[in-house]
């Protein structure tokens, strides 16, 4: 499973998870003391992270200290694009920094494979052509590596991170081959829920792209309900929920559904979410939506993760809207 933090991945591991990517880079002496101490609680836990400099490695090695592992901490070199997030962004640096984990302490450390996430680079807004790069340049970072550095491992971790171009990276990823089994590994999360908005706009475009093969149909399964508690003038109305209930970094909730107290199901009619403030959500409605104080009405949802971390609880409904189990999150 792929983690993002220490805490979640303390989480996983209270829950039995015996294999974890950390994606993203390790740093202090309290996280490196908490990955320490549960290697050593248990030699089945295989534990991989990020690392993209030199100043990270030596950090982690220094806040190490003279700790003892019953077996390494498994090592991903992360591959950035300029103006991008985290990652090297040289065949150079890769280099170096495949110089400095040879040279590590191999009892502290092990080389696993190469990763990176191709979400938040520049140039998306105007097309998929940066996403081939990545993946490109990051094969290149990989074939000037020692082949010491991995020729004794079981497999080599090659890694994409988005749930907007997972099916670029797999198909470009999918050719390398390096003599050893190579393992493509995708970190796409959002496709857990789907959304109404940016991922599922995103999945659209990608289904429709004839030069992208993506066979995979995703459907929106997340969904905020809330009562339309205001409607103070023609046009505008106001639902019970707000930026503390529902997401709005990428995009803001679609109404898709609405139900009526002693009614049912209604139309919907034409309707824009337009703002948030902390509990409220601004409405523009059509000439067609007879909204009325009282209703209730279900909206999709733009960003699945920053849907996440702002309920410990999510039930789950069968289509008739029976709550039948729960999901509990960890964010």
């Amino acid at each position: 499973m792929t983690a993002e933090t220490v805490n979640q991945v303390q989480v996983m591991r209270a829950y039995g998870v015996s294999r974890i990517v950390m994606a993203n880079q390790l740093l202090g002496k309290s996280h490196l003391k908490t990955i320490a101490a549960e290697l050593n609680r248990d030699p089945g836990f295989d534990f991989h992270c990020f690392v993209d400099s030199v100043a990270q490695l030596r950090n982690i090695t220094a806040h190490l200290g003279g700790t003892r592992l019953s077996h390494p901490i498994k090592l991903l070199m992360e591959v950035g694009a300029l103006g991008g997030r985290t990652g090297l962004r040289t065949l150079d640096e890769g280099r170096a920094l495949a110089a400095a984990i040879a040279a590590a302490d191999p009892a502290l450390f092990r080389f696993a494979g190469v990763a990176t996430f191709e979400g938040a680079i520049p140039g998306l807004d105007k097309g998929t052509a940066p996403v081939g790069a990545l993946a490109d340049f990051v094969l290149e970072v990989v074939r000037s590596l020692p082949q010491e550095l991995y020729s004794g491992l079981g497999e080599f971790i090659l890694s994409g991170g988005g749930s907007s171009y997972f099916d670029i990276v797999a198909e470009r990823f999918r050719t390398l081959n390096l003599g050893i089994p190579v393992r493509v590994l995708l970190r796409s999360g959002c496709y857990v829920t789907h959304d109404s908005g940016a991922y599922n706009a995103a999945h659209a475009a990608a289904k429709a792209d004839p030069h992208r093969h993506l066979d995979v149909d995703l459907w929106p399964a997340l969904e905020a309900w809330a009562y339309v508690q205001s409607v103070p003038e023609p046009g505008l109305a106001f639902l019970s929920m707000g930026k503390r209930d529902v997401p709005y970094d990428s995009g803001l909730p679609v109404p898709i559904k609405r139900y009526r107290p002693g009614v049912g199901f209604v139309e919907v009619g034409a309707s824009t979410v337009f703002a948030t403030n902390d509990q409220h959500a601004y409405v523009r409605l059509g000439p067609d939506a007879d909204w009325q104080v009282g209703d209730l009405v279900g909206c999709g949802i733009s960003h699945p993760c920053t849907a996440f971390d702002k309920w410990r609880f999510i039930p789950i409904v069968t289509d008739d809207y029976d709550v039948v189990d729960g999901v509990l999150t960890f964010f």
